[in-house]
């Protein structure tokens, strides 16, 4: 299967494409040393982070449930006045019911088997009402805000780019990769980012024959300038060190697919990087089609079903369709967090649908034995009565407390001064 292409061009004139789409300084790709041409060992021991966006605004209300009013919170009752034809009842839903989750009396879409599977085995842990002050609207905005992690200045970087900052790219990583034709805000940082790459195997558009084999040996030979003549040595070094990368990147294995779930050929995608020997530790997937304004039901669920379905794949693997599970050394190691631009209106729109709206749940999603804290964190929105039901979904978590625990207690890299992190969500 052919897969993304670099152009020799691209390499002479100072930058690596990945498939042609987007143009990226060497620097943010391996590093800053150039000298080796594989990741240091030490790599494979760091905790890796997939961040998938669903985008267009997923439907919070419809995918942690109410199925009981509370008391002082009369959930289920509010739900049913102002959900008349997308509700689902109680009976329908997928219980959380794991200790200290039942009295909430809130059940998970019915498409999410594999995710309450996995949260009844202890590896599923929900942030409730998460958002961020003076919501917007809209989905560029939105979508900004979450990726940058700077809801209330202009966004300059990404909350995962800033810890690239922070951390550093070491000599031969790949270290941040996002599985898309683009690369997003959430893994540009303000000195270091990371890169695209659409799909595996990666090869050189030039060719891999004898003749576009000696080009591209000769472009490494670039890196033999000596530190005498600094600024050669470094546009040396730096053509040398994509090319080794790169060449590393066209023997990696494809990647398992899944039919008809483009979510999870990402995921699986993602997984194949993270099993090789590149220091790979944050990826950015995504998906789109939550922009659920009309016909929601059905979109939703089928939505629901294949995010549930790519979640189980990239961890456990899917028989039926000859995926094996992920390797258990990087499993260990690995978590999923789902994120929205925003979630939906409390009510449904008159058209099967509902409207851009403000705070929706996050799922963080582990390995069995995982240092998640698994079951509910945070309150959820407070839904009104049925006689005075609120206007929208509060927001009861602020984003930057839920990044600064991840950044914390899994990447092992707070951000100075950013938020107090969100407690209790890691062991």
């Amino acid at each position: 299967m052919d897969g993304p292409r670099i152009t020799r061009r691209r390499f002479i004139g100072g930058g690596l494409t990945i498939a042609a789409a987007h143009s990226l300084p060497i620097t943010g790709l391996v590093g800053t040393g150039f000298a080796q041409t594989a990741a240091d060992p030490a790599t494979a021991l760091r905790n890796r982070l997939v961040v998938i966006l669903l985008g267009g605004g997923n439907d919070g209300l419809n995918t942690v449930v109410p199925r009981g009013d509370v008391a002082g919170a009369p959930r289920l009752s509010v739900y049913r006045q102002v959900r008349p034809t997308l509700r689902y009842e109680p009976d329908q839903v997928l219980a959380l019911d794991r200790p200290g989750d039942a009295e909430h009396q809130l059940g998970l879409h019915p498409s999410l088997t594999r995710l309450h599977a996995m949260y009844q085995s202890g590896r599923v842990a929900i942030v409730q009402g998460v958002d961020y002050p003076d919501h917007s609207f809209s989905h560029f905005v939105g979508t900004e805000k979450w990726e940058s992690g700077q809801p209330e200045t202009a966004p300059d970087s990404g909350w995962l780019g800033r810890h690239l900052d922070r951390a550093g790219i070491g000599e031969g990583e790949l270290r941040a990769v996002a599985v898309n034709t683009q690369l997003p805000l959430v893994l540009r940082g303000r000195e270091r980012q990371g890169v695209n790459i659409p799909g595996i195997p990666v090869t050189f558009a030039d060719g891999t024959d004898a003749l576009g084999d000696a080009r591209h040996a000769a472009l490494a030979m670039f890196g033999g300038y000596p530190a005498s003549e600094p600024l050669r040595a470094f546009s040396g070094a730096t053509r040398a060190g994509a090319v080794h990368l790169a060449e590393r990147l066209e023997q990696a294995p494809a990647a398992a697919t899944l039919p008809n779930n483009p979510l999870a050929n990402a995921l699986l995608t993602a997984r194949v990087l993270l099993e090789g020997s590149f220091g790979l530790e944050c990826v950015s997937v995504g998906v789109g089609g939550f922009d659920t304004h009309a016909g929601q039901r059905p979109l939703h669920a089928n939505l629901l079903g294949a995010l549930d379905a790519a979640v189980a794949a990239f961890y456990d693997g899917d028989e039926a369709a000859g995926v094996p599970p992920m390797a258990p050394d990087v499993a260990s190691r690995a978590i999923v967090m789902t994120v929205s631009e925003f979630g939906r209106r409390l009510g449904e729109n008159g058209a099967s649908g509902t409207d851009h709206g403000t705070s929706s749940p996050v799922f963080l999603v582990g390995p069995p034995d995982s240092r998640l804290v698994p079951g509910l964190h945070g309150e959820h929105p407070d839904l009104g009565t049925p006689l005075a039901p609120a206007d929208n979904i509060s927001m009861t978590t602020d984003l930057r407390a839920l990044y600064q625990a991840v950044l914390e207690h899994w990447l092992g890299d707070p951000e100075p001064g950013y938020a107090a992190p969100l407690p209790g969500l890691f062991r």
